[in-house]
């Protein structure tokens, strides 16, 4: 009988916490939100992205509040907590894609499930797979730019706040590139279809280590950390550059769970 109550009483917070979730969302939204973006202000930052920032993280909240609903129900923790961050980084990502925290969520999760043992090798490999596929198409594409094609490059290169290229590549970094790219995808699928020595292990440590910088940035032009968002390459880079680097660099991390 007391068990029987206990459960009663579990079930109960269970659905008290996800109300809450749910009427924090909606009545944040509508007496909140709404209100505010309604209203002239300025924090510093451009108004779109600050509007963003806001929004997902009051949203970010109810995603918690729903991941604990889901440990007092019995999920279990690494998987209930895992998912709190592949849903946060979803949210993240498709309200401000140029933000830092999608990737940092999206790691957080991918170490949880893993750590977990919940991730298929299956997985693993369509996802090492697919970087290879990219990786090749990225090589294809700086060879093309080698030999003088010129569709694409002006977005693909920083640029100044006065719109002009920051440098411009020759024929010799595009090669350079494309070789690079080229070993990559051999790298990434090496694990798929025999044993990968140290020295691919070694290499692919050392390709997600340079994704894992690219994708943070140097702060000024380039990644998630650039200062200026306004240049083509900038939006470029915030909307799909930033965002398959950070692919590569979980298509590495698949690869040496193979390795």
């Amino acid at each position: 009988m007391v068990r029987a109550k206990d459960t009663m009483l579990t079930y109960a917070a269970v659905g008290i916490l996800s109300l809450i979730a749910v009427l924090h969302s909606v009545l944040g939204e509508a007496a909140l939100l709404r209100p505010l973006f309604s209203k002239p202000w300025d924090v510093g930052i451009p108004r779109f992205a600050a509007e963003r920032i806001f929004r997902f993280a009051w949203h970010l909240t109810s995603i918690a509040w729903v991941g604990l609903a889901a440990a007092v129900a019995g999920v279990p923790l690494l998987h209930a907590a895992a998912l709190v961050c592949v849903l946060s980084g979803i949210v993240i990502f498709a309200a401000l894609r140029g933000h830092l925290a999608w990737p940092l969520f999206f790691a957080a999760g991918a170490c949880l499930w893993v750590s977990a043992g919940a991730v298929p090798t299956v997985f693993a490999q369509g996802l090492s797979l697919c970087g290879a596929v990219l990786a090749g198409l990225l090589a294809g594409l700086h060879a093309y730019w080698g030999t003088g094609g010129r569709w694409g490059i002006n977005a693909a290169v920083p640029q100044r706040a006065d719109g002009s290229p920051a440098f411009k590549p020759g024929p010799g970094a595009c090669f350079a590139v494309s070789a690079a790219c080229a070993v990559l995808a051999v790298l990434l699928v090496w694990p798929s279809v025999a044993a990968a020595p140290a020295m691919v292990r070694v290499l692919l440590w050392i390709a997600l280590a340079v994704f894992v910088v690219r994708a943070v940035g140097d702060g000024k032009q380039v990644g998630f950390s650039k200062a200026d968002h306004s240049t083509d390459f900038a939006q470029a880079d915030d909307a799909l550059y930033s965002p398959l680097v950070v692919g590569l660099a979980f298509a590495c991390g698949s690869a040496l769970l193979l390795a």
